[in-house]
């Protein structure tokens, strides 16, 4: 059998292979359906910056939509069509257009699509359409993390921000509404606060806390307490990065995720000014809790062998290969082989949507990463590095045993 045979295979295998999603930021289905969708719903969420880079205006507010959905949709499509054949070739595009043909039918967004697209999609944004893409997928869960435990929905499984807000005093003491019932006026309330509140969402049903990755110093007690007592007596207005408290806060509040026996689901790499996200600044968190479990998001792309390297020296280390195959669907191919050579086959995450509203993109999304990883393990098998028995052993270790052994999932499915 030569090659393209066996990939072909392995992708037809892949196809009925159950997955566990190991990233969203999905609402509430009921957000969804009170969404008004078109078809430029489908160049929402991270589309917008190809768009932004092609030329397209960006907000002033860098949080704002890009494509505000309270205009009408022809002032919406007109904002996009021009930068639209400019990007249709990037990885964010092809995971829209595949995605269109799927649900849809259509096969290009154009002056004659565009209207019939937004009636089809209208019509189908009804109840149950979470479970319809999900269907699609083959996904049994999905590990989702929009700020909140009330997903209402039986395949969603929430994962929440692991607050320590510390920049300044309206930020800080504005936790409160999410520690409950604890007022903050010393550096220990504000611990026993985030203690609460990583307590309160687990029994909720959280199964991770999730941080974003940033240069941090070691932490120091003492000075973490005056720079406290100096934003409480306003003699500091804006902590600047990095500074004492933060650094300690931080690290106390990994002390609380380990100490509920979460995982802490870490954003590393590409996002704004990445210099700061660098996979390779989560190392002292790695030294100082080896046995916490961490979760590294995203391959910390564009530090992809970087961030291998911390799996590899790391036990406490898992990759997760969430938003990898749309923000570049050649980095991810390449990635997919390395990971074979380096990592043993129990701490890989394969999979993450990485998406918002248009959950549509999830199945093109998905589709790419399946199309990469027979690609990879077809050239394996063909080479005698392994049977196609040992590549499908591999590979749902990857799409679904591990992301259930990591997090704890067996009884949620």
């Amino acid at each position: 059998m030569d090659r393209i045979d066996i990939e072909n295979g392995l992708f037809e295998t892949l196809e009925q292979m159950p997955v566990i999603d190991c990233h969203e930021h999905m609402f509430p289905e009921k957000v969804r359906l009170e969404t008004p969708v078109d078809a430029v719903t489908f160049f929402c969420h991270y589309n917008r910056f190809d768009l932004v880079v092609a030329g397209m205006k960006p907000p002033k507010d860098p949080w704002a939509p890009v494509i505000p959905a309270d205009i009408p949709f022809e002032k919406r499509w007109k904002m996009i069509k021009p930068y639209l054949p400019l990007i249709r070739h990037t990885s964010y595009a092809k995971a829209a257009f595949m995605s269109l043909k799927k649900f849809y039918g259509f096969d290009d967004f154009n002056d004659a699509t565009v209207k019939p697209i937004t009636e089809a999609m209208r019509k189908a944004n009804k109840k149950g359409i979470y479970d319809r893409v999900f269907d699609a997928c083959n996904i049994k869960l999905a590990l989702t993390q929009c700020a909140s435990t009330r997903l209402n929905h039986k395949r969603m499984v929430p994962v929440m921000p692991l607050r320590f807000e510390t920049d300044t005093w309206e930020l800080l003491s504005r936790q409160e509404a999410w520690f409950g019932k604890v007022k903050i006026n010393t550096l220990d309330d504000l611990l026993a606060g985030i203690d609460k509140y990583v307590g309160r969402v687990k029994k909720e049903g959280a199964v991770g806390m999730k941080m974003v990755i940033n240069p941090y110093g070691e932490p120091d007690r003492k000075a973490a307490e005056e720079l406290f007592n100096k934003l409480k007596r306003g003699e500091e207005k804006v902590l600047r990065y990095p500074n004492a408290l933060r650094d300690y806060v931080a690290d106390e509040a990994v002390k609380a995720a380990e100490k509920h026996g979460l995982v802490i689901a870490v954003h590393t790499g590409y996002w704004g000014d990445l210099r700061l996200m660098d996979p390779l600044h989560l190392i002292p968190f790695l030294v100082r809790h080896p046995d916490a479990r961490f979760d590294v998001y995203h391959l910390g792309f564009p530090w992809v062998r970087q961030c291998i390297q911390l799996a590899r020296n790391y036990p406490n280390v898992w990759l997760n290969l969430a938003w990898n195959a749309i923000v570049s669907e050649k980095v991810h191919l390449q990635a997919v082989d390395e990971l074979i050579d380096q990592i043993p086959s129990n701490k890989i995450l394969a999979f993450g949507g990485d998406y918002a509203v248009p959950v549509e993109k999830i199945w093109g999304h998905l589709t790419i990463a399946r199309r990469n990883f027979a690609k990879v393990f077809a050239g394996r098998i063909a080479d005698g590095d392994m049977t196609e028995k040992q590549a499908v052993i591999v590979l749902k270790k990857w799409l679904y045993d591990n992301p259930i052994a990591l997090y704890g999932l067996k009884n949620r499915i």
